[in-house]
C-alpha cells in the first residue's frame, strides 16, 4: 500500500507513486496509480460513502467488507457478512451499504455510522448482483440459481416482490430515467427489462458471449453490457432494446462502469489485470495496469476522476485517476501477445473419471472447447 502527503479533491492523494504509467503523443499522463491496498480475500465489488470518503468492498472468500480510509490509504476496517459476498450497493441517504451474500442467498445490511450488520434479508438462491433506485427507494438483486430478481424496500429492509429474469440472473443496472432495470442473465445470454413502478418484465434483450455486467449512460438514451467471451461491449437502446453497436474488449472482461460525462466506458480485465479506458467510439483510449484479476470497477461520486478497483487475485484494491479529458491525440495499439497464433504446446492432465493420464496430442488437429469454471 501507498500514500503520500498531497491530497486531491475529495481528500484523496494525488499520486501515491509518483509516476504516471500512460501518455498520449502530446506527451500528457493519461492515469495515475493513486495506491494499492490490502483487503480481504476474493473482493469482487466496491462502493464509497462520500460522508467519510471510505471505500466498502465486498471480499467473497473473506465473507467479509473491507473498509479502506482513502486519507490514509489503509483497511482500517473488516466487518463480516454472510458467506461470499459478491454484489454491493450504498444507500447514501440512509447511511446503509448492502451485500448479496451468495452462499447464504441473503443480503446483509450494514449500518454506516455504527460499522456493524443490522439486518439480514432474505432473497434467492445465489444472489450475485445488486443496484439501488434512489428515488424509488428499492434495492434490486440478481439472484443467479433462482433466475429471479428480488425487490427490497429500503426503508422497510424487506423483500416486497420477486421478478422472473433468467438463468444466470446476476448483475442489475437501474434506470431511474426510464424507470427500469436491467437484469443480466450470464447463462441464459439475455438482459431481463423490469418496468420499476409495477416489477413488472417489460421485455428481453438476447445477447450473446456471456454478458456479466449493465451500466447505464448518465446522458444518452441507452446502456451498456460487457460480455465476457468474447470480449465486447453491446451498446444497446433504452427506448426499445436495439442493439446500436459492439465495441470490442480486452482480456475476459467482467467489470464495467461508465465514465460521469458519459463519454467513456472503464472495463474491468479480468485475464491481463488492467482496466481499459474505451471511448463510445470504439477506441481504447488508455489501458490502466491494477492487480491480478480484477473485477468490479467503481468511479467515486465525490471525484469523478478516481477509479476505485477490486483485484480478486490478489486481495487488493487500487485507486487510479483518469487524467484524460477526451480521446488522446493517438491511441496506441496494444501489443499482441507473443503466444497468439502460436501452436499450443504439450500438456497432460489427469482424468477425472478414469484418474489415466491424458495427454493434449491426442485432440491434434481437432475442435475443442476448453471449460474455466469461475465461481462468481
Amino acid at each position: 500500500m501507498s500514500a503520500e502527503a498531497g491530497h486531491g479533491s475529495a481528500g484523496v492523494p494525488d499520486d501515491a507513486r509518483g509516476e504516471a504509467y500512460g501518455k498520449d503523443d502530446a506527451g500528457a499522463a493519461g492515469y495515475r496509480i493513486v495506491g494499492q491496498v490490502g483487503i480481504g480475500l476474493g473482493p469482487e465489488g466496491a462502493v464509497v460513502d462520500i460522508a467519510t470518503n471510505r471505500v466498502y468492498v465486498a471480499c467473497a472468500r473473506s465473507n467479509a467488507v473491507s473498509v479502506v480510509n482513502l486519507q490514509t490509504m489503509t483497511a482500517d476496517t473488516t466487518i463480516p457478512v454472510g458467506r461470499e459476498p459478491i454484489g454491493i450497493a450504498i444507500d447514501q441517504p440512509a447511511g446503509h451499504v448492502f451485500t448479496a451474500d451468495a452462499r447464504s442467498d441473503q443480503v446483509s445490511v450494514i449500518n454506516i455510522r455504527s460499522g456493524s450488520v443490522i439486518a439480514s434479508i432474505p432473497v434467492g438462491s445465489y444472489p450475485a448482483g445488486l443496484d439501488i433506485d434512489v428515488r424509488g427507494r428499492r434495492l434490486y438483486c440478481g439472484d443467479t440459481m433462482s433466475s429471479t430478481m428480488s425487490v427490497i424496500d429500503l426503508d422497510r429492509l424487506e423483500r416486497i416482490g420477486t421478478v422472473p429474469a433468467e438463468l444466470g440472473a446476476g448483475d442489475v443496472a437501474v434506470d431511474t430515467r426510464r424507470g427500469r432495470a436491467y437484469c443480466v442473465n450470464f447463462v441464459a445470454s439475455s438482459v431481463t427489462v423490469v418496468e420499476t413502478d409495477s416489477m413488472r418484465v417489460a421485455g428481453r434483450v438476447p445477447l450473446s458471449g456471456w454478458p456479466c455486467a449493465a451500466a447505464v449512460s448518465p446522458n444518452l438514451d441507452e446502456y451498456y453490457v460487457v460480455r465476457s467471451f468474447p470480449g465486447g461491449v453491446t451498446r444497446i437502446a433504452a427506448a426499445n432494446g436495439e442493439t446500436l453497436g459492439e465495441i470490442s474488449a480486452p482480456a475476459a472482461a467482467v467489470g464495467l462502469a461508465v465514465g460521469p460525462a458519459g463519454d467513456r466506458l472503464y472495463l474491468g480485465n479480468r485475464g491481463d489485470g488492467s482496466v481499459s479506458v474505451l471511448g463510445l467510439d470504439g477506441l481504447e483510449w488508455a489501458r490502466i495496469p491494477v492487480g491480478a484479476a480484477p473485477g468490479g470497477v467503481t468511479v467515486h461520486p465525490g471525484d469523478p476522476r478516481l477509479l476505485l478497483v477490486a483485484n480478486s487475485g490478489d486481495a487488493s484494491l487500487t485507486v487510479a485517476r483518469d487524467l484524460l479529458d477526451g480521446p488522446p491525440a493517438s491511441v496506441a495499439r496494444q501489443a499482441r501477445h507473443p503466444l497468439v497464433g502460436r501452436h499450443l504446446p504439450s500438456f497432460s492432465l489427469p482424468d477425472l473419471r478414469s484418474g489415466a493420464v491424458r495427454e493434449s496430442r491426442e485432440w491434434a488437429e481437432k475442435k475443442y472447447i476448453l471449460n474455466f469454471f469461475a465461481s462468481w
